[in-house]
């Protein structure tokens, strides 16, 4: 059976810009609210829905704690219906860490890593501390991406310039007017033996190459030893200055492995314009390093229940599922991810 949808209900918003506005907004859905300048947008978002359900926080306070909250005075609206506490994210740079999440802001991920610091199973060779599950410290992060979950690599779709060219025809961008690759550092005719080495050639259409085929090009192939260098022995001859000396053999490297190092190294316009922010390889957008993934609670790790929605949290973590002689101390923990005293029929 479909779960029927749940609204918020705005009756007669009159804050600012708004005049006798009504509308409804479905919850646990991802809401955008657009139109021209001046039209509300900030008012409905800032003045009505979170001012209201800061109030609706803040009066389930007690006495004592409500002196310092300061006056909490009503939006002007008639009413609400199905609010619930709100968190808002001001337009302005309160925070400047691109680490920074939901879950980090509202502690919740706190309690995550002392739970998983305190009752985590692991195989590592010494007890893990709540800085491993942390990707703002360097113990934790992921040493590829340094816990920002993404990281700039080489685009082939960049580098491509007409797939309908062969590649003796600079189907790649980053082909010079005689004819060699950037970044290669072989010549054409030294790629040429790679490829027919691999049973195909230069000169077929880019579109027309299997997966593997562009996949030697572009990654390398240790099926034969080529002549490395931009220039030919015949050409080396004709410097001045120069003694000339015979290009050594070595397989062939392929032209993401040399741009990609280049990247980290040097991350100079050139190379940037091919490169695309990705999903980090190492830890697949999770931030973490592998010896922190590795530690599991209820067969899950810290990432698997980052994902988790709160009411699916709630229903997750069940103290009866930890040993006996954990669960006072795990309930602590517990109870303050899953607090919630408030009635929300009384916003």
């Amino acid at each position: 059976m479909t779960k029927k949808q749940e609204w918020i209900h705005i009756n007669k918003a009159s804050q600012n810009n708004l005049k006798n506005f009504s509308l409804k907004i479905p919850r646990n859905k991802f809401v955008v609210i657009t139109g021209v300048s001046g039209s509300g947008k900030s008012s409905l978002a800032f003045d009505i829905i979170n001012k209201e359900g800061q109030r609706g926080f803040f009066i389930h306070l007690s006495a004592q704690a409500r002196k310092f909250t300061g006056k909490l005075e009503k939006a002007q609206v008639g009413n609400i219906k199905g609010l619930t506490p709100t968190i808002a994210i001001a337009q302005k740079n309160t925070n400047n860490n691109p680490r920074s999440t939901v879950g980090t802001l509202t502690d919740i991920y706190d309690y995550l890593r002392l739970l998983f610091a305190r009752f985590g199973k692991h195989h590592l060779n010494e007890k893990p501390t709540r800085a491993l599950f942390s990707f703002n410290h360097s113990v934790g992060a992921c040493p590829q991406c340094k816990g920002l979950g993404l990281e700039d690599k080489i685009s082939v779709d960049l580098l491509i310039s007409d797939k309908n060219k062969t590649i003796r025809e600079s189907c790649f961008r980053i082909t010079n007017p005689d004819g060699y690759i950037i970044y290669s550092q072989v010549t054409m005719e030294s790629l040429n033996e790679v490829c027919k080495a691999n049973g195909f050639s230069v000169d077929i259409p880019w579109k027309d190459l299997s997966e593997e085929q562009k996949n030697i090009v572009l990654n390398g192939s240790d099926k034969i030893k080529i002549l490395y260098g931009k220039h030919t022995l015949e050409s080396r001859m004709k410097w001045s200055g120069i003694k000339a000396k015979p290009r050594e053999k070595e397989f062939y490297k392929g032209i993401l492995p040399v741009m990609n190092q280049i990247l980290i190294k040097d991350r100079n316009p050139n190379i940037l314009r091919f490169s695309q922010t990705q999903k980090c390889s190492l830890c697949q957008g999770t931030r973490l390093s592998k010896e922190a993934l590795s530690v599991t609670i209820l067969n899950k790790n810290i990432n698997d229940f980052s994902r988790l929605s709160l009411k699916e949290l709630k229903e997750t973590l069940c103290i009866e599922q930890f040993p006996k002689a954990q669960q006072k101390t795990a309930q602590k923990i517990i109870q303050e991810m899953k607090a919630d005293p408030y009635d929300y029929s009384k916003i």
